[in-house]
């Protein structure tokens, strides 16, 4: 609040809170800006009343209003007011999938009323920043608490890059600390100025934690028309000097999408239910209508060759036999029957994706590919060569290489602090430091290719199998090729290794697992 105050002119001003809440930030700026007047809005029509009992805590000019603030907000901008000088508070994260009907509506008539792009408002703090930058005086701050998912999600960064077009200046402040200890949600302060004769540009500050503010170290992020903001918003992470040896590589290296492509793996809408133990198939007559799926990647080793000797081990341990069924119900065997019946007073018929099909027991197959990646990942993330063709859950993504290359050359590739650092920066995270990439962020993955000879490739899964959740001889293994390729000349690797184990630090923050574990 101090820095969001010290932006802004001597008063009188007029300061919107767009989701009061329990009135935390409307409790401190009676204290920091007692004589100015002050808008609290909530949807809560319990909590604003609460607000009203409470008043003599607030500052003496303040408007409680009970009310949608996507809607007021709306009504003002069509209105053209009215303006505060500053828009400050913790927006609600909820994500577009739980909008209420008249969430979705008002959302809607936002992006109409301002010409954003409706697919960038995939969640209300998006909405409430953008509809507060258009609330904002032209020498107004908003000054926001948002989820890290700010700057790690494609429409995160769609925001942050049409929010650049509104304000001159933006500070991002990042703590080294989780920013909520008590749960996973991660997050970042925003900081808007539409007038910085100070400064311009976007800017990310690390502090220590988000208890303090104070002692912030300054990095300037450096936007590149058509590039991604991935690499520039972990910047203040990495050594200054490493950017430009980064910035090179990913321009000369090939995207994952110039050696494969990659699709999705099978949805079934509930595994518990489609995906059964080989005891479970035998006691329900099922062994006709199964086929082998790799249910998701805790449960194989960390060798980057899956095989039939290997899906033969698991299927004695774990769910790995995927009932596929086709055909109307009448027309089913006996067992089949009993078994559906089962699923559907169990009450998994009733599910969306089920309830979607012809026949809900029915799940579409996708083939098995030459090899899979799985989209989350703890420790570092994994590709697999599929040499026993299996199928897969939509835990991972097949992929299909691409004329001209190998899902063994890929796969070699693939393991190495250039791909792994790229990994890190263009995937996202969530609570516990999972990492996840994306469709989209996986094929904008750098990656720079190698055909392995045989006897390269078996040093390759001798490395892997020897060294077990570590991933350190990986990445030695495959610094060490990567050094010599005639596109890399010029790399550093002890810097880009030292460049990988920051960024990958920042993530595992949120984490009590071991560090080296996948």
């Amino acid at each position: 609040m101090r820095i969001a105050r010290s932006h802004l002119r001597d008063g009188p001003l007029k300061v919107l809170e767009p989701s009061v809440g329990d009135g935390a930030f409307l409790g401190q700026l009676a204290l920091l800006m007692p004589d100015d007047k002050h808008v609290a809005i909530d949807i809560d029509e319990h909590v604003v009343g609460s607000l009203r009992q409470e008043r003599r805590s607030w500052p003496p000019a303040t408007q409680l209003i009970s009310k949608d603030f996507l809607c007021y907000a709306c009504e003002s901008i069509a209105a053209g007011e009215p303006r505060f000088d500053l828009i400050i508070g913790n927006p609600p994260f909820i994500r577009k999938h739980n909008f209420s009907g008249t969430f979705k509506a008002s959302v809607a008539r936002l992006a109409e009323l301002t010409g954003a792009s409706l697919p960038a408002l995939k969640n209300s703090w998006a909405a409430f920043l953008l509809a507060s930058s258009r609330l904002v005086t032209d020498n107004g701050v908003v000054a926001f608490v948002l989820p890290y998912e700010l700057i790690t999600v494609s429409y995160g960064q769609q925001m942050l890059a049409e929010m650049a077009k509104v304000f001159l200046c933006i500070d991002l402040f990042i703590s080294d600390e989780k920013a909520f200890p008590t749960i996973d949600q991660d997050a970042i302060v925003f900081v808007g100025r539409r007038t910085a004769p100070d400064r311009q540009g976007l800017y990310v500050h690390r502090v220590k934690t988000m208890s303090s503010l104070d002692g912030a170290v300054r990095h300037k992020l450096t936007a590149v028309v058509g590039r991604s903001l991935s690499l520039e918003l972990n910047a203040f992470l990495i050594d200054p000097a490493v950017m430009p040896m980064l910035r090179r590589a990913q321009e000369v290296a090939s995207k994952f999408v110039d050696l494969a492509r990659s699709a999705p793996g099978i949805v079934t809408a509930a595994n518990d239910f489609f995906i059964l133990r080989e005891a479970d198939v035998e006691a329900n007559g099922l062994q006709n209508h199964v086929l082998p799926i790799l249910k998701k990647q805790s449960i194989i080793d960390r060798s980057p060759v899956f095989s039939w000797r290997d899906f033969e081990a698991l299927s004695k341990r774990d769910p790995c036999k995927l009932l596929h069924i086709k055909g109307d119900f009448d027309s089913l065997h006996a067992d089949v029957q009993r078994y559906i019946k089962k699923g559907a007073e169990a009450g998994f018929s009733d599910r969306y994706k089920c309830r979607g099909r012809k026949n809900w027991y029915e799940v579409r197959l996708v083939p098995p590919a030459a090899g899979f990646f799985f989209k989350r990942s703890h420790g570092y993330p994994r590709i697999c060569v599929n040499e026993a063709g299996i199928y897969t859950t939509d835990t991972a993504y097949g992929i299909h290489p691409r004329e001209g290359y190998t899902m063994r050359g890929i796969c070699y590739s693939f393991y190495n602090s250039l791909t792994m650092l790229f990994a890190e920066t263009n995937g996202r995270f969530y609570g516990g430091g999972v990492l996840e990439l994306s469709p989209n962020e996986l094929k904008d993955l750098p990656i720079v290719y190698h055909e392995p000879t045989d006897d390269e490739f078996e040093s390759f899964l001798a490395v892997h199998r020897k060294a077990g959740n570590d991933a350190g001889p990986i990445l030695d293994y495959g610094d060490r090729w990567l050094a010599s390729h005639p596109l890399m000349r010029d790399l550093d690797v002890a810097a880009l290794r030292k460049a990988w184990a920051a960024v990958r630090a920042h993530r595992l923050r949120h984490s009590n697992r071991p560090k080296m574990e996948v």
